[in-house]
């Protein structure tokens, strides 16, 4: 007989309150309460799983949930541990009720971005179950348990193969929509596109009439920055005028930071050796994931043109043994994906108006696994909206998620 309890990481979890519900669970493992919790996963990849992998998965995801009922009566809501236990039988109860697991279900889907917290708080009164404290967060739950099942997903041996078999589908059902439309993937072409797009060097504020002006080609000028490195520091807020990050923590955009420990982190910072950007950039094994920070005008996004200006000067034998760059400018893509034109990158590469030329996102989607690609991000301070940043933050998780284990580099700025 398995040991649910080890394998859902129960016996690993100490302190953890509402053991004696995960303990029940695991005698009734043969049950239908884990294929319950795990409709959330379309019906036809839902068939494929074995018994075991969906108890399993179900297991470990209402741990999750149960460590973080009991953070939020512990911890926000201030209750006593012998408080914190009278809740045992009515969670007992809610985790049981089929609204309450479609809901916790639907975590397991990559391709979801939220839960329903509202249904979630309506299940708890509906079933007439002991009143929370005021200060319960529904909406902070879920959010925190869809990303942890989601880690779960990514990280564990046992439901990897949850996640790799949705991936396979999203990849089948995109090449059905695409079917039909014939798209190449000309990398001769595509030099040429981000050699017009990028070459010349960007100089708005000046009369560039002349004919000395059009002579100026960023390639041929380029000069690489300096860096440092950061790992306490984070300079968008601690290098802010004083005056702006002031109306920041007042609208509750930015926590209060004390002085004498912003000083003790830029001390820190400061300390880092100055490098030059390209020499980061170049160590592709010590850097799996970049984001460069720096002042308008920093030439950030002059910086990833060159990047990618450096693989379309390239010979043509060459390139074929380089990371394809994949320059992305966001506020563009926002906008196409606000038209209906896209609803990811790939897309927007095999399809969008903006995109710098069109390549095929199913040879895409293979050199991308193939870790044959520089993806970079460019200009997220530039999606001024709220909602808008969260959705297009969104999409690059998504994005890594999908292609987390072969990816070469991703810039952000």
């Amino acid at each position: 007989m398995l040991d649910w309890l080890a394998i859902w990481g129960v016996t690993q979890a100490a302190g953890l309150i509402f053991k004696p519900i995960l303990e029940d669970l695991a005698k009734d493992a043969a049950k239908d309460w884990a294929k319950d919790l795990l409709k959330g996963i379309p019906g036809k990849l839902f068939q494929k799983l074995k018994k075991e992998d969906i108890e399993i998965a179900a297991g470990k995801a209402l741990k999750e949930f149960l460590q973080l009922m009991q953070q939020q009566l512990k911890v926000r809501c201030k209750l006593a541990e012998t408080e914190i236990k009278e809740y045992t039988t009515d969670i007992k109860k809610f985790i049981s009720d089929k609204s309450v697991t479609e809901i916790l279900g639907k975590a397991f889907d990559i391709n979801c971005e939220s839960l329903d917290a509202k249904t979630l708080e309506d299940s708890w009164n509906r079933l007439q179950l002991k009143p929370l404290p005021s200060k319960f967060n529904w909406q902070s739950i879920t959010e925190q348990y869809l990303t942890q099942v989601q880690e779960l997903l990514l990280d564990s041996k046992d439901l990897h193969h949850i996640l790799e078999l949705q991936k396979l589908s999203d990849i089948e059902i995109n090449t059905k929509e695409i079917a039909g439309v014939i798209v190449d993937f000309n990398l001769v072409k595509y030099q040429e596109g981000i050699r017009e797009r990028y070459g010349n060097l960007k100089l708005d504020s000046l009369d560039t009439s002349g004919y000395a002006y059009n002579e100026l080609k960023l390639w041929r000028i380029f000069t690489a920055q300096n860096v440092r490195e950061a790992h306490q520091v984070l300079p968008q807020v601690h290098e802010l005028p004083k005056e702006h990050l002031r109306r920041l923590r007042e609208s509750d955009q930015v926590e209060a930071v004390e002085l004498e420990e912003l000083e003790r982190h830029k001390r820190v910072y400061f300390e880092q050796p100055i490098r030059s950007v390209l020499d980061v950039v170049n160590k592709k094994h010590d850097y799996k994931y970049i984001v460069i920070l720096g002042d308008p005008g920093s030439g950030k996004s002059t910086l990833l043109q060159f990047l990618a200006l450096n693989w379309a000067e390239s010979p043509l034998d060459n390139i074929i043994s380089l990371p394809i760059p994949l320059l992305i400018e966001l506020r563009t893509y926002m906008r196409r994906r606000e038209d209906k034109e896209c609803n990811n990158f790939l897309e927007f590469f095999h399809q969008c108006s903006g995109a710098i030329h069109h390549l095929n996102q199913l040879e895409l989607d293979k050199q991308l696994k193939a870790g044959n690609a520089l993806v970079m991000f460019d200009g997220l301070d530039e999606v001024f909206d709220p909602g808008k940043r969260e959705d297009v933050i969104t999409d690059i998780h998504r994005f890594t998620n999908r292609h987390l284990q072969k990816l070469s580099k991703l810039c952000c700025d």
